[in-house]
């Protein structure tokens, strides 16, 4: 598929066999799959081993398998403890999850291995990674005095969001709806993200498998991923006591930040006219039965903003009141816990890029083409 063109303006796996995106239409896929298609058809044990091409892997024993290790990350792990040390000094999430994961080791990965020993060469490295990172958001959230409710959950996936949400009443709707929120956040747009680009280019430095993915999560800021803290402030902020909110209360918010030159998180998007992940988000909360509040609330919010500025939701606002809807309200929560379910592509992105030459090509190839490098993408 690597390299496939119907017309000059699509896109479609550059430079990888993994995902790719295309345009007119829009349209995000992995591995010749639509990302549409799989949200709320398969479960984030599965859609991990499609990114990674695994075919031999039981995607049951891989979900128990990340909640083992999972549950291994303790407040006394050493992960644990260096996002909360640096969180006790006021960092911010990504910068303490990337902290915290490069502390996973390769103990760490040695139980994956052993458990699912069909994953592909030096997988386990990187999903030692995604297991660690509810256990790092813990952590970065005990720093500043959040606890533990742990909502019951089925699986990794459920159980990562229930250790951090702020209450134990969520409906178990509203959990499968965040499943189906992971399930898009793992892949779809080829090397173009920061968040997996920039671990591609550490791989081919030599850092290991673990510091390559943990280096993704520093490109969490508030125009890629981090824009779900800001969806989640947005949202809860347009609430009313009851969870609901009145079409002018939304208006009055979202036209004073547009009024003040604001960005609003969510909304709009670098490439695609249309993100097609929110709308199937949004038909799989309906279809799941959820009647929390916050999704009326997501709904006069995106026809407000279709209105006024002609801006269409983004996966990130759909995260938002995803995550709102599974108790989760605190914005760096919820950006964590995207960047754990995009760590999969990384990883996969990772593994990649790790067997071709450093820096991704040769050095004759490099002098041939060095000033034909795009520098608008630098």
């Amino acid at each position: 598929m690597k390299g496939v063109e119907a017309d000059t303006k699509t896109l479609l796996y550059r430079g990888t066999d993994i995902d790719g995106v295309s345009i007119d239409p829009d349209r995000l896929e992995v591995r010749g799959r639509s990302i549409t298609d799989l949200i709320g058809n398969v479960r984030f044990s599965e859609m991990t081993l499609l990114v990674l091409g695994d075919t031999k892997t039981d995607p049951v024993a891989l979900d128990h398998a990340l909640l083992d290790r999972m549950e291994a990350v303790g407040p006394e792990h050493p992960a644990a403890l260096t996002a909360h040390a640096i969180s006790a000094g006021g960092a911010g999430m990504p910068i303490a999850a990337m902290a915290g994961l490069c502390a996973t080791t390769d103990a760490d990965a040695a139980p994956l291995r052993t458990a699912l020993p069909s994953l592909p060469k030096d997988a386990e490295f990187g999903l030692a990674v995604t297991a660690a990172v509810p256990g790092v958001i813990a952590a970065w959230r005990a720093a500043r005095g959040k606890t533990r409710p742990s909502v019951a959950g089925a699986g990794f996936i459920q159980r990562s969001c229930g250790l951090n949400a702020e209450t134990a009443d969520v409906a178990a709707c509203d959990l499968k709806v965040i499943e189906d929120v992971m399930v898009g956040w793992t892949g779809g747009f080829g090397p173009l993200p920061p968040s997996v680009m920039i671990p591609r280019i550490a791989i081919g430095t030599g850092v290991s498998v673990q510091h390559a993915v943990a280096a993704g999560f520093a490109a969490a800021g508030p125009l890629h991923i981090g824009a779900t803290m800001q969806a989640v402030g947005v949202l809860a902020a347009a609430q009313s006591g009851d969870g609901s909110s009145t079409d002018k209360d939304i208006a009055s918010l979202l036209d004073h930040m547009l009024a003040s030159g604001q960005m609003v998180g969510g909304f709009g998007h670098p490439l695609l006219n249309t993100d097609p992940r929110p709308p199937r988000i949004r038909s799989r909360a309906e279809e799941l039965g959820s009647v929390h509040p916050i999704w009326g609330v997501y709904d006069k919010a995106c026809a407000h903003m279709q209105a006024k500025a002609n801006l269409r939701p983004n996966v990130d606002f759909a995260c938002g009141a995803a995550m709102i809807a599974a108790g989760i309200r605190d914005p760096g929560t919820a950006a964590g816990l995207a960047m754990m379910a995009r760590s999969v592509g990384m990883t996969a992105h990772v593994l990649e890029r790790k067997n071709r030459p450093a820096f991704g090509v040769r050095r004759q190839t490099a002098r041939d083409h060095l000033n034909s490098f795009p520098t608008g993408w630098l």
